[in-house]
């Protein structure tokens, strides 16, 4: 399979926006330590509306006689993003931070896979070990995880797009995860310097979840559909009936404007791809 290497621009991707969760104020949730040293945090069990209110300007011909109306509209919403619907959600854990270049290096060490080791990873992963690993696929992030299910414990996986999304507005109603504010929480073209930032350098949301939004892209199980209809009412990953080879990634950049950082703010990305703006966070099943 011949591999992709994907540097973002503003013009060859969609722009998604945010419609509020509706569940109440949530304390920060508990963390664990995992045997490997990645940091856990124990996501509550509850349920919320995922999605956006799209604009009815904005919705192709072929979905606006199945699209129910909704409010409040979010008036920068794609199509990619409706309709809002109601999602059920399992207590799991998610980490604290996306996986980094130090965590990742262990398992290249550990595993002798020094064929990712590619003079793309080297040069794009500049910033040190505390800062998200970048350039690797949805495939090589899931070599990681197998490494993690047979060192540390079953229960190692992607998270599903709405676990993402659940996990990101963590019982608030605001536009990133987190704040309303992007500079408090996301690292975006406009104040990330040119290159990916050590994580946890921004405020965590209300559970203690850092670099939700900003700093990398993040694979999820999800392959990509291209609207919320006909989605599950749990919170499992969506792979059945795709409207796309792509796998969905979720959160924004350092690379791209702000509002790509928003709660709702989805692409898609192939399987293969490594992109310089595209890393990974861990989910467990409890």
């Amino acid at each position: 399979m011949k591999t992709q290497i994907c540097h973002f621009s503003i013009g060859q991707y969609w722009l998604t926006a945010v419609f509020a969760a509706l569940l109440p104020l949530t304390a920060a949730a508990s963390e664990q330590r995992s045997g490997s040293g990645i940091v856990m945090v124990d996501i509550p069990a509850g349920s919320f509306v995922m999605g956006s209110c799209v604009p009815p300007r904005r919705l192709p011909a072929r979905m606006q006689a199945e699209t129910p109306a909704c409010s409040p509209v979010d008036g920068e919403a794609y199509h990619t993003e409706g309709p809002p619907h109601q999602v059920e959600v399992a207590a799991f854990q998610l980490a604290k931070t996306p996986v980094t270049l130090k965590q990742f290096e262990r398992f290249i060490r550990e595993k002798r896979r020094d064929d990712l080791l590619t003079p793309y990873f080297r040069q794009y992963n500049n910033r040190g070990g505390d800062a998200p690993v970048i350039m690797v696929s949805w495939g090589d992030a899931q070599d990681f995880i197998a490494w993690l299910n047979e060192t540390d414990g079953p229960g190692w996986r992607l998270p599903s797009e709405a676990e993402w999304e659940y996990a990101c507005r963590a019982g608030q109603r605001q536009r990133y995860c987190g704040s309303d504010d992007a500079d408090a929480v996301a690292w975006h073209d406009g104040n990330s310097a040119g290159d990916q930032q050590p994580v946890r350098r921004k405020a965590a949301n209300a559970w203690g979840l850092h670099d939700m939004s900003g700093n990398v892209w993040e694979w999820t199980q999800d392959c990509w559909h291209e609207s919320h209809h006909g989605a599950p009412s749990t919170a499992t990953a969506w792979t059945q009936a795709c409207s796309a080879p792509g796998k969905v990634i979720r959160g924004g950049s350092w690379g791209s404007p702000a509002g790509f950082s928003r709660a709702s703010s989805r692409r898609q990305l192939v399987p293969d791809s490594m992109a310089t703006e595209v890393g990974f966070r861990l989910a467990r099943s409890r």
